[in-house]
C-alpha cells in the first residue's frame, strides 16, 4: 500500500512540476554572427514565448563594450491546428568598440534573464570583404599614392549591390588626424559583372592631412540588411533580414613634409595661375580718373575655402576701392580648380608716372617637385593732369561784355502803330497756342508715365549712392558711383565715358559731364565746396529715362 502511495505522489509531483515549467515563459538568446571585425554591425535576437506587455528589456549593460542602436520590439500570436502560441521578440544592432574576446552580458527582462554569449572581435582585415554569393562587394582606389602635407587626395569607392539589399548606410574612410569630406555628387549606374546585374554606386571623398609619414587608409564600411529566404517546411518559407557588413581594400599612402629649401607660405598644387583681364600699360589716364583692375587666381586641387588672399602693396599716392571677391570652383583637364576673382578701382592723386608693384605667389609644383612662382609683372602707368573745365560759357560772357553797345534808332512814323498792334495780337495768339500745346503734352506724358514704372528698382548700391549725394561727400560719392556702375556691368576707364551709357537729352548730357568734372575736382581738392543736388537730379532722371526705354522695348516686342 505504501508503494502505491509513493508512486502516486511521485506521478503527481512530476505532473505539477511539468505544469509549472510550462507556465514559466522561456527566453531564447542568439546572435547573427559570433565572429566579427571591429566596426561590424551584428544582430542580437531575444525571444520570449509570451506576449505580455509588461516585459521591459534593460540594455544598459551592453553600452560598456558595444555601440547599441535603437532596438526593435515585435509581438505576435498564432493559432495553428489547435495549438495557440505567443511570442515577444527584440532585435538589437550592436557594434563592438574594442577587439578581443567579448561577452554579451546577462540582460534582465522583468523577472526573466537572458543567457551570456561570447563574441570574438578581430581587427579590420587589409583585404576586402564581401558576401558569400558575391551579391554585394566594394572596390576602393585613390588618385595618388604619394603626396605632400596639405595636398588633397581623392578616395573613390564603388559599391556593387543587388535588389536583395535594404537599409544601406555607408561610413567614410578613416585616417588618423586627417580632414575627410564627401567630394562631388554620387553616381549611380547599372553594370554586369561575372554574369550578375549590379547597381554600381560611386562616391568620392577628399582627404587632407598635415602629418607626414606612411599611413594606411581604412576602407569605408557598408552596413545594412540582406534579405534571404529560409525554408521552414515543405509548404512554408520565410524572408529574413541578415545583417550586412562589406568593406573594400585598405590603401597605403606616403605623405611627404614641406621641403627644406622652400621659401614663402606653403602652397602645393599641380597648377597655379595668376591672370589680369586687361593690361593697363597701353592706356593713358588723367588725374582723378578711376583705374579698374580685375585679377584672377586659379589653383588646382585645393579647397576654395583655403584660397590665399593677395597683397597689392600699392603706393601711398593712390585711393583704393575694392569690390567683394568672387570665389567659385570648376573642373578642367581632369583637375578641380578653385578660383578667386578680385575687382577693385584705384584713383591716382598725383600726375606723372605710377608704378603698380609686382604680385608674386610662391608655390610647390607636386608634378615636378620644384618651387615655382605665379607672377603678375609690375606695370608703369602715365598719369596726365586733370582735364580743364570747358570755358565756352566764360568766353561767351566776356564776348558779351566786350561787345559794343547797341545803337538806338528812333523812328517816328504813325503808320507803324497799326503794324505794332497787329504784331501784338499775333504774338498773344501764338502764346495761347503754345500754352495749350504744353498743357496737352504734360497731360499725355503723365498718362504714359503711369503705365510705366517711373521709380527704378532701389537696390543697395543705388541707395548707398543717394546717401552719399545727400551728405555732399565727394570722395564717398565717387567711390559709391564706381560700385554702382560695376553693378550695372559698366566697365569704364574714365568717368568721362559715362555719356556713352547714360540716357539723357543732349542738354542734360552736357550738364551731367560738367557735374562729373566738378565731382573729380572736389575729390582732388577738399577746399573747394561741392554741391551734389544737380548730379543727384540728373542720375534720377537717367534712371527714369532707362525705365521708360525698357518699358517701350517690352511693348514693342509684345504688341
Amino acid at each position: 500500500m505504501r508503494i502505491k502511495a509513493s508512486i502516486f505522489i511521485a506521478l503527481f509531483a512530476g505532473f505539477f512540476y511539468s505544469q509549472l515549467l510550462s507556465a514559466t515563459p522561456q527566453v531564447l538568446t542568439s546572435v547573427s554572427n559570433n565572429q566579427v571585425s571591429l566596426g561590424d554591425i551584428f544582430l542580437l535576437n531575444i525571444n520570449i514565448d509570451d506576449s505580455d506587455s509588461d516585459y521591459q528589456l534593460d540594455i544598459s549593460p551592453l553600452e560598456k563594450e558595444f555601440t547599441v542602436y535603437r532596438p526593435s520590439k515585435s509581438q505576435r500570436s498564432q493559432y495553428i491546428n489547435g495549438d495557440f502560441t505567443q511570442q515577444t521578440q527584440w532585435k538589437i544592432r550592436l557594434q563592438a568598440k574594442i577587439t578581443g574576446n567579448l561577452s554579451i552580458p546577462v540582460l534582465k527582462i522583468g523577472t526573466l534573464n537572458t543567457r551570456e554569449i561570447q563574441i570574438s572581435v578581430t581587427p579590420v582585415s587589409k583585404q576586402a570583404t564581401k558576401t558569400a554569393d558575391n551579391r554585394v562587394f566594394m572596390e576602393n582606389s585613390i588618385n595618388k599614392i604619394s603626396l605632400y602635407i596639405g595636398q588633397p587626395l581623392i578616395f573613390t569607392t564603388r559599391i556593387y549591390i543587388t535588389p536583395e539589399t535594404e537599409n544601406l548606410q555607408l561610413s567614410g574612410p578613416e585616417l588618423k588626424d586627417a580632414i575627410i569630406e564627401v567630394y562631388g555628387q554620387d553616381k549611380n549606374e547599372e553594370v554586369i559583372k561575372n554574369g550578375i546585374r549590379y547597381t554600381m554606386i560611386t562616391r568620392q571623398f577628399q582627404i587632407t592631412t598635415d602629418t607626414a609619414g606612411d599611413f594606411m587608409i581604412n576602407s569605408p564600411l557598408l552596413s545594412g540588411d540582406l534579405r534571404k529566404v529560409v525554408n521552414l517546411s515543405n509548404r512554408q518559407n520565410q524572408v529574413i533580414a541578415v545583417p550586412l557588413n562589406v568593406r573594400g581594400d585598405r590603401l597605403q599612402i606616403q605623405v611627404k613634409g614641406k621641403p627644406a629649401g622652400y621659401q614663402g607660405e606653403w602652397l602645393v598644387s599641380e597648377d597655379v595661375r595668376l591672370l589680369e583681364s586687361t593690361p593697363l600699360t597701353p592706356e593713358d589716364f588723367h588725374l582723378g580718373d578711376p583705374i579698374t583692375r580685375t585679377i584672377t587666381l586659379q589653383i588646382a586641387s585645393i579647397n576654395k575655402d583655403k584660397l590665399p588672399t593677395l597683397s597689392f602693396n600699392y603706393p601711398k599716392g593712390l585711393r583704393f576701392y575694392p569690390d567683394q571677391d568672387e570665389i567659385k570652383e570648376g573642373q578642367a583637364n581632369g583637375l578641380l580648380y578653385a578660383q578667386r576673382t578680385m575687382r577693385h578701382a584705384i584713383i591716382p592723386d598725383q600726375a606723372g608716372e605710377l608704378t603698380l608693384p609686382e604680385i608674386k605667389i610662391p608655390w610647390w609644383n607636386s608634378l615636378t617637385d620644384k618651387q615655382e612662382y605665379a607672377v603678375l609683372s609690375a606695370q608703369t602707368l602715365t598719369i596726365l593732369a586733370a582735364n580743364k573745365q570747358p570755358a565756352s560759357l566764360e568766353n561767351a560772357q566776356e564776348n558779351i561784355s566786350q561787345s559794343p553797345a547797341a545803337t538806338i534808332v528812333e523812328i517816328d512814323n504813325g503808320h507803324l502803330i497799326y503794324w505794332r498792334i497787329i504784331s501784338a495780337l499775333l504774338s498773344l495768339g501764338l502764346i495761347i497756342l503754345l500754352l495749350y500745346h504744353l498743357s496737352y503734352r504734360r497731360r499725355h506724358t503723365t498718362s504714359a508715365q503711369q503705365k510705366v514704372h517711373s521709380t527704378p528698382v532701389a537696390n543697395q548700391a543705388y541707395l548707398n549712392l543717394q546717401d552719399a549725394l545727400q551728405k555732399n561727400n565727394a570722395p564717398l560719392t565717387y567711390q559709391r558711383l564706381i560700385i554702382f556702375l560695376h553693378g550695372k556691368k559698366v566697365n569704364l576707364k574714365s568717368l568721362s565715358q559715362l555719356t556713352e551709357f547714360i540716357i539723357l537729352p543732349k542738354e542734360d548730357e552736357k550738364q551731367f559731364l560738367k557735374e562729373i568734372k566738378l565731382l573729380e575736382q572736389a575729390c582732388c581738392s577738399a577746399v573747394k565746396p561741392w554741391d551734389a543736388t544737380q548730379l543727384s537730379s540728373l542720375i534720377k532722371k537717367h534712371l527714369r529715362q532707362t525705365t521708360e526705354h525698357q518699358g517701350k522695348s517690352i511693348m514693342d516686342l509684345n504688341p
